[in-house]
């Protein structure tokens, strides 16, 4: 054999590798899709016209930051 044939061999070998390996990472990837959990995030709803009224971004915002505490902590407790 001469030195054209093993470069080619040589080629072949790594696009098989390299193939293979994309392959396992997609399977990984598949896999731990698997294992997420979906969460809804809702906000309660206006209970009557006074609190339609009084509906400011402060009180949008003080709901939200409330609910990203609780999410941190949900996700130190699964780490």
């Amino acid at each position: 054999m001469d030195l054209y044939s093993y470069i080619i061999i040589l080629i072949a070998l790594v696009i098989i590798v390299f193939l293979t390996i994309k392959l396992l990472r997609k399977r990984n990837d598949f896999n731990r899709t698997l294992k997420l959990t979906f969460l809804r995030i809702t906000l309660p709803k206006k209970d009557s016209d006074l609190d339609e009224k009084k509906e400011t971004l402060k009180d949008f915002k003080e709901a939200v930051s409330i609910m990203e505490q609780l999410f941190s902590s949900l996700k130190s407790i699964y780490s």
